[in-house]
């Protein structure tokens, strides 16, 4: 419950980042009473202090400003699935070789997974369900992460996850920017909006 409560809490900070708001915004929607979205938030406040809370939010702003900031445009769902779909195509067609190249494919297809649940290459994702999608030891997988996926661009980690919470990851072509940066890096529409109540 708290990782789906975090993603909607970050769905929506990245909601309010591209709509042009501000981390004061943020902070008053999500700890308004009547607002559904602020549950995860509130419930921290109430649980562990309300300067604990503004903590948690302000890391989530961060997050989702830097997220907002570096992702590629994309204008509806149908643009995503399409974007994901030619990631997964690129990802098949690269040559992996040796051990380590086969197991980076692995890991690269446990995070095209989370990605697609996610509904666009912005997805949360811990080191244990990484590793258990991938079939390979935590271990192993960062060294992956740290020796083949992020010098050459697959991934970025866009904040480090703590405790229960999931890093937060862009999922990247290699071949669309340098050291794997988008090309033409934007403040964006994506399709990963927060539910809207009753949905």
């Amino acid at each position: 419950m708290a990782e789906h409560g975090h993603r909607i809490t970050a769905a929506i900070a990245c909601h309010v980042a591209r709509a042009g708001g501000t981390v004061d915004e943020l902070t008053r929607l999500l700890l308004h009473p009547e607002h559904e979205g602020g549950r995860h938030a509130r419930h921290i406040a109430l649980r562990s202090g309300q300067t604990r809370a503004l903590d948690y939010i302000r890391r989530v702003w961060d997050s989702a400003s830097a997220a907002v900031c570096s992702t590629r445009s994309l204008e509806s769902r149908h643009d995503s699935y399409e974007v994901l779909a030619a990631l997964r195509d690129r990802i098949e067609t690269t040559p992996w070789r040796g051990e380590r190249g086969r197991t980076a494919l692995r890991v690269l297809r446990a995070h095209l997974n989370f990605a697609e649940i996610a509904g666009g290459p912005l997805h949360h994702a811990s080191e244990r369900q990484t590793a258990e999608e991938a079939g390979i030891s935590r271990t192993t997988l960062r060294a992956v992460y740290e020796t083949v996926l992020k010098p050459r661009g697959w991934l970025r980690r866009l904040r480090v996850g703590h405790g229960r919470e999931g890093s937060t990851w862009y999922l990247n072509d290699s071949s669309s920017g340098r050291h794997g940066m988008p090309a033409s890096p934007s403040r964006s529409r994506t399709t990963q909006y927060p539910p809207r109540p009753g949905t």
